[in-house]
C-alpha cells in the first residue's frame, strides 16, 4: 500500500456516498456506494477480509476519489450513472436493452399495421409490446394476431399504392383495408381486439366472441359464426399452452447461478399475463454472488421499468434503498419478494433450475480446456487433478457380471484407456468382491506403467470405498484422491451424494459444475459397463449347444443345422444319422452324441 492510499484512508469521511478507485493511469477501475465511506473503503485494504477479487483490485489501485451524497438512495443513483458512463473494469456491465425485439402497432395510421420492431425510437401514438426475449416468440405472436384478427402487416407506402388485394387477403390473413374491403370502424374493432389479446385479456375476448357467435347462429349466419368459433379456439389454445407463471399480471423473477467466478443471471418476465420468457446475462467476476446480484438489480432497473412484483434471491439483504430509488425514479411501488412461500417458491424453483442448466452449458464451453479446473478449486487438494479413472460393476440379477474402468483427462473422455473385465470367477451379486477384483487388475497395471491418475471415482457407497482403500493400501498407492458417487433417494440424479475417502458427505461443498462432472463420469462408466454386459448377454442368446463341442466349428455347425433343420433335429438323431452329415465321421458323430446326451 503506497503512502498516498494510506493518507486517503486516514482522512476519508464516514458520510454516505460513492467511491472511485483509479489505477496508475488515472483510469477508473471500480465504482461503489456506501452508507459509511470510511468503513467500506477501508475494508478493501484489510488483509483478513481480502478475497481473490479484492486482492487483484487492490493491487491496481493508485488513487481513491469520493463523492458525498445525502443518503444511500442518492448514492445508488449516482453509482449507476457513473458505472454507465465510465464502464469500470471490475464492475459488472449490462447490455443495452435496445437490442430486444418488440411488437409495434402503428396507431398513428387510419388503418394501423402490426410489425416486428427493434430499436430505440418511439412514436407518440404507436403502441409497443415487449420487450420479448426471443425473436421466435415475437414472430409466433405476430403470426397469431394476423391469423385471428387479420391486421395488416404491410408498410404504409405499399398500402397507399395497392389497386387490388394482395396475397394476404387471398389466404385469409388480412381484410384488405387498402382497397376498402373493410370500413374503418370495423377495422378499428379488430385492432382493439388484437390489443386486448396482446394485453392478455383473453377471457374478455372469449366472452364477447361467444355472445357474437351465439347471435350469428340464431340468425342462421353459420359461415360467420364458424369464423368466430375458430377465433375462440385459437385464443383458448394460447391460454391452455401457458405454463409456469400465468396467474400474475406483471412480475419479474430474478435468479442467479454461480461457479468458478462465472455468474449467470436470468430475468423471467410476465407482462399483461403473458409469459415473455427470460433475459440472460453472463458475467465473469471474482466478487461474491450477493454483491453481483445486488449490483445487477440496481443497474437493470435503472434502464427497465419495474413490474408490480419482483421475486429476488434471498441472498439480497438490503431492500429498502432499492425500493426507495425505484419509487423516486418511476413513482411506482414495487414489491420485492423473497421466494419463501407459495406460489413464488415454486416459480422461483423452476426458474432457478433453468439458470443452473444454463450455467452448466456456459461452463462446459468456458472450461473445455480443463474440465477439472472447477473441481480442483472445490476440493482444495494439494494435488491438481489431470486424469481420473472411474469404476463400475454391471450385472443382470447377478448373472453376466462385468466391470468397467473408464478414463477422463483434462480434455474429456480418453477411450483408448477404457477397459472391460469379465467377472466369471466372482460369486453372483457380490458387488464388493467384483469391485475389489477390478480395482486390483487395473490399478496394479497402471502402477507398473507409471500411469496412475490423480482421482479415482467409484459408483457406490461406503462399502466400495472400503474395498478401494484396502486395494490402495495393498498396492502401496498413496497421494491419490478417492471419491464415490452414491445414487440418491428414489435413484433421482438431483439426490445424488458424493463421499470422500473417509466416507464423509462433501456434496454441499461442491459447485453445480463439479457435481455434474462427477455424475457425468459415473454415468459414462455405467454406460460402458452395461453396454458390454448387454453385448455379452446378447451373444449368449445366439450361442448354440454345438458351439462348445470339441471339433465343431462354424462350417460343421451350419452343416448339422442345415441337414437336420435345427438344433431339435440334431438332438433327436442317432450316431449313424449324425455320421451321414457332410464333414462328420463316425468318431466325431459319437463325440457329438455323447456331448449332447450327457448331463
Amino acid at each position: 500500500m503506497n503512502q498516498n492510499i494510506k493518507n486517503i484512508l486516514e482522512n476519508i469521511t464516514s458520510l454516505p456516498g460513492i467511491y472511485k478507485f483509479e489505477d496508475k493511469h488515472s483510469n477508473i477501475i471500480y465504482i461503489g456506494k456506501a452508507l459509511n465511506l470510511k468503513k467500506r473503503v477501508t475494508s478493501y485494504f484489510s488483509k483478513s477480509a481480502m478475497s481473490v477479487k479484492t486482492s487483484k483490485l487492490v493491487e491496481n489501485v493508485n488513487n481513491i476519489q469520493t463523492i458525498i451524497t445525502k443518503n444511500e438512495e442518492e448514492a445508488l443513483l449516482l453509482e449507476n450513472t457513473l458505472i454507465k458512463e465510465f464502464k469500470p473494469k471490475y464492475n459488472i456491465l449490462l447490455r443495452d436493452d435496445k437490442s430486444y425485439p418488440y411488437i409495434l402497432i402503428r396507431k398513428s395510421h387510419e388503418f394501423p399495421s402490426i410489425k416486428f420492431f427493434r430499436g430505440e425510437s418511439r412514436g407518440s401514438k404507436d403502441l409497443f409490446f415487449g420487450p420479448y426475449t426471443q425473436v421466435n416468440h415475437v414472430r409466433y405472436m405476430l403470426n397469431l394476431v394476423q391469423k385471428i384478427f387479420k391486421i395488416r402487416s404491410c408498410s404504409d407506402t405499399y398500402f397507399a399504392n395497392r389497386k387490388k388485394p394482395c396475397l394476404q387477403y387471398q389466404i385469409n390473413r388480412c381484410d384488405a383495408p387498402c382497397v376498402k374491403k373493410i370500413n374503418s370502424s370495423d377495422y378499428e374493432q379488430l385492432v382493439n381486439n388484437a390489443l386486448k389479446f396482446l394485453q392478455g385479456k383473453n377471457d374478455y375476448l372469449i366472452n364477447n366472441y361467444t355472445k357474437k357467435m351465439t347471435k350469428l347462429s340464431s340468425e342462421l349466419n353459420y359461415e360467420e359464426a364458424s369464423e368466430i368459433r375458430d377465433k375462440i379456439s385459437a385464443i383458448r389454445s394460447i391460454i391452455n399452452s401457458k405454463n409456469i407463471i400465468n396467474s400474475q399480471k406483471n412480475i419479474d423473477i430474478i435468479t442467479i447461478s454461480s461457479s468458478d467466478n462465472y455468474h449467470c443471471v436470468d430475468v423471467f418476465m410476465v407482462r399483461d399475463n403473458i409469459n415473455l420468457g427470460n433475459k440472460t446475462f453472463d458475467f465473469k467476476n471474482n466478487d461474491s454472488q450477493n454483491n453481483i446480484i445486488e449490483s445487477f438489480i440496481s443497474q437493470y432497473y435503472f434502464d427497465n421499468h419495474p413490474p408490480d412484483k419482483i421475486v429476488i434471491p434471498d441472498c439480497i439483504t438490503r431492500l429498502d434503498p432499492l425500493k426507495n430509488v425505484l419509487f423516486k425514479k418511476y413513482n411506482v411501488k414495487t414489491a420485492l419478494i423473497y421466494p419463501s412461500r407459495k406460489p413464488f417458491k415454486d416459480w422461483f424453483k423452476i426458474c432457478e433450475l433453468n439458470t443452473n442448466e444454463r450455467l452448466k452449458l456456459v461452463l462446459s464451453t468456458k472450461l473445455r480446456s480443463d474440465i477439472f479446473s472447477c473441481l480442483n478449486k472445490d476440493l482444495k487438494h494439494e494435488m491438481q487433478i489431470r486424469n481420473a479413472i472411474c469404476f463400475d460393476i454391471s450385472h443382470m440379477s447377478g448373472s453376466n457380471m462385468q466391470g468397467s474402468a473408464i478414463w477422463y483427462s483434462v480434455n474429456g473422455p480418453n477411450k483408448k484407456m477404457y477397459r472391460r473385465y469379465n467377472l466369471t470367477s466372482i460369486k453372483k451379486s457380490d458387488d464388493y468382491a467384483a469391485m475389489k477384483f477390478v480395482l486390483i487388475r487395473r490399478l496394479s497395471k497402471l502402477k507398473k506403467e507409471n500411469l496412475l491418475p490423480e482421482l479415482i471415482v467409484l459408483d457406490g457407497g461406503k462399502g466400495q470405498i472400503t474395498q478401494a482403500k484396502e486395494v490402495l493400501d495393498n498396492l502401496e498407492i498413496s497421494n491419490i484422491i478417492l471419491l464415490s458417487v452414491v445414487k440418491g433417494e428414489k435413484r433421482l440424479t438431483k439426490n445424488d451424494r458424493v463421499l470422500d475417502i473417509d466416507s464423509k458427505d462433501i456434496t454441499l461443498s461442491l459447485s453445480n459444475y463439479s457435481l455434474t462432472l462427477l455424475q457425468k463420469i459415473r454415468n459414462e462408466a455405467h454406460r460402458f459397463a452395461i453396454t458390454g454386459q448387454r453385448n455379452k448377454s446378447l451373444k449368449r442368446q445366439f450361442e448354440s449347444k454345438l458351439d462348445s463341442i470339441p471339433g465343431i466349428g462354424k462350417v460343421r455347425k451350419l452343416e448339422l443345422l442345415k441337414h437336420f433343420g435345427g438344433i431339435q433335429g440334431v438332438l433327436k438323431s442317432s450316431v449313424e444319422d449324425l455320421a451321414n452329415v457332410t464333414g462328420i465321421n463316425l468318431q466325431l458323430a459319437d463325440t457329438i452324441y455323447k456331448y449332447l446326451h450327457t448331463e
